[in-house]
């Protein structure tokens, strides 16, 4: 694989934009084989980079048409910045991973639970004996584990839309566990999202398969059942909730295992040994982590839930939130179908957090919400209202249905403060 994309690269100009950590991961790549490609290194943010040129600042794209090949990184957003002849030119790790990888991948995207299920399927694989490397979207650069990969060796790739969105093949399996309305700031129009994540399947040959989840919102069944790759929908995996032994909680959770079992099948595995290292598993930070009991109160940290079905997820899996934190990052969603289901949930306290609170508080309003809602104007203040209001020996869920971008780095970040403000009482 490393010598095929040597190869396509060889002689050509190359423009990477963004310098995160694909950006930068492509930069040394390019460097340590291909020292005589001319490069540079594209940014909103300031760049100094020794010996190589640079373009920063609010115009950083127009430098697009100078080069003969733009590899792209994640969180660059393109919209129509970019002219259509320049987007032909553009590539990225993820595509040249694809392109050029003989391994087996397993790819995973979905607008929730991608990285539960590919941390899933790792565990899975490491566990039972085979070697496998985690990449994408979790953990280390898809370009800084080739010179780990043996013949022997299952790729384990999380793929993001952004990851995805500029791609030219699909993996051997692919995994698609939902689509819902999210990261519209990114694109011009939805339908632009939905076509990203649909990438992950769009060139399956017949030797293929695609494991499929709650997506017919956003595709047709007569699009699957007219793909050339084997197709199997998560709901008719002969995995009852009987035989699976877990800590995660919640039926979305119990769909991701049918998912990443049936993933893993295949390869050697039984169902009952992959059933066996589930057991084995602990979910990750900041998806319905359980913070502990504090003041006769439970809390949860759910600040990965940026979508409200997630939300809605959440809820009905913990069973009695008294409690919910929500908001962040105003993208313009529509919540009323969160509105409409909390009304007639368990959940008597809302806590509202910049800069939605306007949004959701109209939206409330309208719908005649008969229980107590708050606003906080950061982290600190509505871990306080909780403390106050949550009835004891019931639950708090930070689940904000909305991005963590403008107050925090990540979701992660948010989920800290979260813990931080609560450890603190």
């Amino acid at each position: 694989m490393k010598n095929d994309i040597i190869q396509y690269l060889r002689d050509k100009s190359i423009l990477i934009l963004g310098y995160g950590r694909e950006g930068q991961s492509a930069l040394k790549f390019i460097q340590e084989n291909l020292p005589d490609n001319a490069v540079a290194v594209a940014d909103v943010k300031p760049l100094e980079i020794d010996g190589v040129l640079t373009f920063s600042g609010a115009d950083y794209l127009r430098h697009c048409h100078d080069f003969d090949v733009i590899i792209k990184s994640p969180g660059v957003v393109i919209k129509d910045f970019v002219s259509s002849e320049d987007k032909e030119k553009i590539t990225s790790l993820s595509d040249l991973f694809l392109c050029f990888c003989q391994n087996p991948i397993i790819g995973i995207t979905g607008t929730k639970g991608k990285s539960t299920t590919s941390s899933l399927i790792y565990h899975i694989l490491t566990h039972c004996g085979k070697k496998a490397v985690l990449t994408g979207n979790i953990g280390q650069s898809c370009f800084d584990v080739i010179d780990k990969l043996d013949y022997e060796t299952i790729i384990v790739f999380e793929l993001s839309c952004h990851q995805l969105e500029y791609v030219k093949a699909s993996p051997h399996i692919a995994v698609l566990l939902n689509l819902y309305e999210e990261h519209f700031d990114h694109y011009t129009k939805p339908e632009d999202y939905f076509t990203a994540k649909k990438n992950i399947y769009r060139f399956q040959t017949s030797e293929d398969l695609l494991i499929y989840g709650d997506i017919f919102q956003h595709a047709t069944r007569e699009e699957i059942e007219a793909l050339d790759a084997e197709t199997v929908d998560i709901a008719n995996i002969n995995i009852s909730n009987e035989e699976i032994k877990t800590t995660l909680i919640g039926e979305h959770n119990r769909n991701d295992i049918r998912a990443a079992v049936r993933a893993c099948i295949g390869f050697g595995l039984t169902k009952s040994e992959c059933l066996a290292a589930v057991e084995d598993f602990h979910g990750l930070p900041h998806r319905l982590e359980y913070v502990g009991e504090y003041q006769k109160i439970k809390f949860y940290n759910d600040s990965i839930a940026t979508a409200q079905e997630a939300v809605i997820r959440a809820v009905q899996a913990l069973g009695d939130v008294n409690t919910l934190i929500l908001g962040g990052m105003d993208r313009g969603l529509d919540y009323t179908p969160l509105v409409d289901f909390l009304r007639d949930s368990s959940v008597r306290n809302i806590i509202l957090l910049p800069n939605t609170t306007k949004r959701f508080m109209d939206i409330f309003n309208a719908a005649a919400y008969k229980q107590r809602l708050f606003s906080a104007a950061n982290m600190t203040e509505a871990v306080d209202i909780a403390f106050r209001e949550t009835e004891p020996g019931k639950i708090c869920l930070l689940s904000p249905a909305a991005a963590s971008y403008g107050f925090y780095k990540n979701f992660e970040e948010r989920g800290k403060d979260f813990i931080e403000n609560i450890k603190k009482h």
